[in-house]
């Protein structure tokens, strides 16, 4: 029974740090990279040298720009 528990407990784990990634159909490679870059300076306007990004900013743009974070998600924008 303990194992039972065991293994239910490390599938929650397990599913609940999946990452996810960007994704947007039909967007390239170099679509991402040249929209995640726009992003992360308009994510940094305003930000003092030394101080995070506002990674909240950065999400907000990238879904303006018609991104979604999926698991398994085709690319990785700013780490949290």
């Amino acid at each position: 029974m303990r194992y039972l528990w065991l293994a239910i407990l490390t599938a929650i784990l397990v599913t609940g740090c999946a990452e996810k990634h960007w994704t947007k159909p039909g967007a390239t490679l170099e679509d991402f990279n040249r929209d995640s870059s726009a992003c992360g300076l308009e994510a940094r306007r305003g930000v003092n040298i030394g101080i995070p990004v506002n990674k909240r900013a950065y999400r907000y743009c990238m879904r303006d720009r018609g991104y979604r974070q999926v698991e398994g998600g085709e690319w990785v924008g700013l780490r949290d």
